[in-house]
């Protein structure tokens, strides 16, 4: 079990104007750049990287579940991860990397007071840059994963969810939760099992020798979202 706080987010200014040019089909404008360039600066005093993650060994996936070891607390507590219909995307995995990862709360309050002084256009840009930043996290860990496969000889699997992947409903949330000390890095569900802050990630990644990836993809053609995702709608 780790709790990581020194997670890099290296973004500018120019990046977050590509990717807002990119997924938006626009180009940038003077006005746009200026708010970039402001929330970038602001953000460094907001976002507040932090994740608790743990590598816990597979007994067996059977069913739409998968089941872990039991931890130390010296019962057999039976851990379980009810995956769904795709469950078989874990069914190489050894072990798995269970993470939730959030950038805090303070980004999110200083968007909405943004909005209450009436400065749309920074508030806009303050909340894609916390997007990216949360991305970036998620990179950092995925990197990891795939550096400690390499180590053993494993490939990797792809990202995995609760509400994204097909089967695997937001209410997964809880089992998946219940295996991390959320509470440590901020992070809580509320009733309809939506992390908190809002800018928060769960992440399933299974490694074994079974997987013939190297590096941890995406399962956009299970996800949930598949058909009112704008970055399919690019790739038609």
């Amino acid at each position: 079990m780790e709790i990581l706080y020194d997670i890099p987010t290296p973004l500018t200014a120019e990046y977050v104007i590509q990717e807002q040019c990119r997924q938006r089909q626009m180009r940038a404008r003077p006005a746009l750049m200026t708010a970039a360039q402001e929330a970038v600066a602001m953000s460094q005093a907001l976002v507040a990287p932090a994740a608790a993650c743990d590598e816990v060994p597979v007994r067996e996936v059977t069913g739409e579940q998968v089941i872990l070891e039991a931890n130390g607390s010296g019962g057999e507590v039976k851990r379980k991860l009810t995956v769904g219909p795709k469950v078989d995307l874990l069914a190489p995995a050894s072990q798995v990397m269970v993470t939730v990862y959030t950038i805090g709360p303070a980004l999110e309050r200083q968007v909405q007071a943004l909005h209450t002084e009436g400065k749309a256009l920074l508030a806009y840009m303050l909340d894609t840059v916390g997007v990216l930043a949360l991305g970036a996290i998620g990179q950092a860990l995925r990197d990891r994963v795939e550096k400690k496969a390499s180590e053993l000889g494993w490939g990797v699997s792809p990202a995995l969810s609760p509400g994204s992947l097909v089967g695997w409903p937001l209410q997964g949330q809880r089992q998946l939760c219940a295996l991390l000390p959320v509470e440590k890095i901020g992070v809580h569900l509320n009733s309809y099992c939506v992390l908190q802050p809002h800018k928060s990630v769960s992440m399933v990644i299974g490694l074994g020798a079974g997987y013939e990836s190297s590096h941890v993809g995406s399962v956009c053609r299970y996800c949930s979202l598949a058909d009112r995702c704008w970055r399919r709608r690019e790739e038609r």
